[in-house]
């Protein structure tokens, strides 16, 4: 029996169409070969059964197709067998697959590809989307009337990893205890075309065979065999597949991406192979009625799991036999007492079974036909009202589909607009369904040591607690204890008295969901309304739910992410910081030491004269300002070492970059006088401010200058010249440069000067230009380094500079 269509997939494939519908009317364009010139070829493996050509010959119209609708890229097909599918698909070879099931399965367990569609077929005037296979025998054979009379007969087949012109019907033999590799007489595999497998049973050359069931059904129709010559066996019809069938079905053929293909690109193949229509002419010949939304492949899944092939190959390691063999003298000591106790108790049974089921099954029959009878008179009398009871149900359900299709479609351009920020899209989330659901206030709870912390609200904040807790405690923790399932209340009357909280604030009726996030719930997703709901939600509304806490979910995961990353590089580059004042710590002990020994030397003097009977009291006064100089001079340079080794994880804010640069000058002003370097500045006054952490731009720039100051030992003192620029670019950026006169960059460092580890010197950790880049990219920012060719090298990074108002 086949399987109920699921009713999540109704409404993701009308949600699906109806964006597939509007992106090709948004991006439609003439079907016109798309220009060579910049384009990128996108390769799909087409899994070629029957050779090259014939693959070529039928898949290229759709690539022809992809390639019409999605400007800047040329897609091509590439021809491949089983082998050269598995290493392209690891490889990275191509982008996408076209495949069987069985080895769409294979490929999706072992490299993690995903289908996008499913291929749909035609015959007449019915869509077809799951196929089967044909076990066939000669009509006029009367020894085989079944599957178990196969055993001892030759068998033939296309080949051992045809998933339709064997393995279906392999599991089906399995299935009535017939193994095809040792019970056969024969098992004969014969390639394709599948017409001379056909042919052969015809010829009585072969006693049964497989093969595609349209592939049986087209033979019989042009004529070529005559119906009659045949027998099917374990002869199966469903309503959704035209043809006689002797194995369960399974769907058609998938249209995959490989993990490494952009998102983006897949989407909008997606959306073009959905919006085919089965008339298009890349439809006609692909000899197909164009496409449609993944199905469940499970099917297949469980197939290879019951043969043990595929990805479950390994399963036939633990054998029956071998466990038979290692436990062999206990195995017939149970079986020998075991059959002993079942013969004597079959003995002194059976004549009472015998009675007892005789009777019984008198009795069942006399059951059966009064209930048969009785269900038949209930049947004719209530036909009609069931008729307008289903009847108002279909548009009951056409209405939710519509009113979902809506909701699916405005969740995903909230989640895939680049314009809004975290917070924008959970308040527009939480605004889109507290209008789906028609209740009047949205909350958003986080869970932190069992306490609930309002995150987010959306509608009418009078319903909502004045201490900022989720809208009900317990109904939260009745969604955290229940692991997602939604917790749906009509009317709050019949489960809360008059004076608790919930009826107090003023809402009449309440729904609630748990999100889960690394497997547990840490947030709870909470609506209520001031309305006494009529009945509870239906399902499709629950399931809206569902796939809106799951986004909201993978919203709050991907910036609990982005924090996670900003978190780890800001205290990586306060590492690098304190290494940075760790190297310069004799310098800045030297720079300290000069105030201190002053001050010192005044205090002392100072001492002196105050203990003379008659003090001079201009001289004393004098020295007294010149020790608290030099103090004041050793405390700014501590607070500019302390200022720059802080964490700094939330400084953001303008920052000034010529500022920026003259506290790193000032801070490493020792060591540019130590190695005789003539500092020259060249900074544009009139830039605007830049947005970031001055402590970590200043880190940036302290670098650069450290690298040139290093760079320029190598080279004769005279020519240590160090020049430092700001300017503003055409773009909106604010430049800083650094060019120093040392002997430049050599060729092959510059692609990896910026690498994490990779240093000049040999006492170098590589991790300053490392950390650097990293800063300046977080700052959406590009820096660069090049050699001059007068000497020197020059290095500079860019950022964005504060829009004006």
């Amino acid at each position: 029996m086949h399987k109920a269509i699921d009713p999540v997939h109704v409404v993701l494939l009308a949600t699906l169409l109806v964006m597939s519908s509007l992106a090709s009317q948004g991006n439609a364009a003439p079907d016109e070969p798309a220009a060579a010139l910049g384009e990128t070829t996108i390769r799909i493996g087409v899994l070629a059964h029957r050779g090259h050509a014939q693959a070529l010959n039928r898949w290229s119209s759709m690539a022809e197709y992809l390639s019409s609708k999605i400007a800047g890229y040329n897609f091509e097909i590439v021809p491949l067998d089983l082998n050269d599918m598995h290493s392209a698909t690891q490889n990275s070879g191509i982008q996408f697959t076209l495949t069987n099931p069985g080895n769409y399965a294979n490929l999706e367990t072992r490299f993690g590809i995903s289908r996008i569609a499913t291929l749909q077929t035609r015959e007449g005037n019915q869509t077809r989307v799951r196929y089967g296979a044909v076990i066939i025998t000669r009509a006029d054979n009367t020894t085989i009337k079944n599957l178990k009379d196969l055993r001892g007969k030759s068998f033939m087949a296309v080949s051992e990893n045809a998933f339709g012109g064997f393995q279906m019907a392999w599991r089906e033999l399995a299935y009535h205890g017939i193994d095809p590799f040792k019970d056969f007489s024969e098992l004969r595999f014969a390639g394709f075309p599948q017409d001379k497998i056909v042919f052969a049973v015809e010829n009585a050359s072969i006693d049964a065979a497989t093969v595609r069931a349209e592939t049986f059904a087209r033979m019989v129709e042009s004529g070529v065999i005559n119906r009659e010559d045949f027998r099917i066996l374990n002869q199966q019809l469903h309503t959704d597949n035209p043809f006689p069938v002797s194995t369960r079905l399974y769907p058609e053929w998938p249209f995959a991406t490989l993990k490494d293909t952009p998102r983006e690109l897949a989407t909008r193949v997606t959306q073009a192979l959905l919006s085919m229509t089965d008339n298009h002419p890349a439809a006609l010949a692909t000899r197909s009625a164009g496409w449609t939304i993944p199905l469940d492949y499970s099917p297949v899944n469980e197939l290879m799991r019951d043969l043990k092939i595929g990805p479950y190959e390994m399963l036939r390691e633990t054998s029956l036999l071998a466990l038979m063999e290692k436990y062999a003298y206990w195995l017939i000591g149970v079986a020998i007492v075991l059959i002993s106790l079942l013969t004597l108790n079959g003995y002194i049974t059976r004549t009472n079974h015998r009675l007892r089921e005789t009777e019984k099954n008198l009795r069942l029959e006399i059951s059966q036909r009064e209930a048969s009878q009785a269900a038949l008179t209930k049947y004719r009398d209530s036909l009609e009202e069931q008729v307008t009871e289903r009847t108002h149900d279909l548009r009951q359900t056409n209405k939710a589909l519509d009113k979902s299709r809506v909701a699916l479609r405005k969740l995903v351009e909230i989640t895939s607009a680049p314009e809004l920020n975290h917070q924008q899209r959970l308040q527009q989330l939480l605004e889109t369904g507290r209008k789906y659901f028609e209740l009047d206030v949205a909350v958003l709870a986080s869970i932190e040591d069992n306490e609930q912390r309002i995150c987010t609200t959306s509608g009418d904040i009078s319903l909502i607690p004045e201490e900022r807790r989720p809208l009900s405690e317990r109904c939260a923790a009745c969604l955290v204890d229940h692991f997602g399932d939604p917790l749906d209340i009509p009317d709050v009357e019949e489960y809360a008295p008059p004076d608790s909280v919930c009826r107090q604030q003023g809402w009449l009726s309440y729904l609630g969901v748990g999100i889960m996030l690394e497997s547990r719930n840490h947030y709870t997703l909470e609506f209520a309304g001031n309305e006494i709901r009529q009945s509870r939600l239906s399902q499709w509304d629950l399931e809206i739910l569902k796939v809106m806490a799951q986004w909201i979910a993978d919203e709050l995961e991907r910036q609990m992410a982005i924090d996670a990353q900003r978190r780890h590089e800001t205290e990586y580059a306060r590492v690098s910081r304190m290494s940075t004042i760790g190297e310069m710590a004799a310098s800045l002990a030297h720079e300290l030491n000069q105030p201190l020994t002053g001050t010192i030397n005044y205090s002392n003097s100072c001492l002196r004269m105050l203990k003379n009977p008659d003090p001079d009291t201009a001289k004393l006064i004098q020295g007294l300002e010149h020790a608290v100089e030099g103090a004041t001079m050793t405390a700014d340079i501590i607070r500019r070492i302390r200022q720059f080794v802080q964490k700094g994880e939330e400084c953001y804010g303008e920052v000034n970059l010529n500022q920026a640069v003259r506290n790193a000058a000032a801070l490493i002003s020792h060591e540019i006088q130590r190695h005789s370097v003539k500092l020259i500045f060249e900074l544009d006054e009139h830039i605007p401010n830049i947005e970031g952490n001055l402590i970590q731009i200043e880190q940036v720039i302290l670098n650069f200058i450290r690298n040139s100051i290093e760079a320029m030992d190598r080279v004769d003192k005279q020519r240590h010249q160090l020049i430092i620029k700001t300017e503003s670019t055409a773009s909106n950026m604010i430049r800083l440069t650094v060019i120093d006169s040392g002997e430049g960059l050599k060729d092959d460092f510059l692609p990896k000067i910026f690498d994490a580890f990779f240093s000049t010197k040999a006492e170098g950790m590589g991790i300053g230009l490392s950390i650097s880049r990293s800063i300046i990219e977080s700052h959406q920012g590009r820096i660069s380094a090049r050699s001059l060719d007068k000497g020197g090298a020059e290095f500079s990074f860019e950022l964005p500079a504060v829009m004006q108002n």
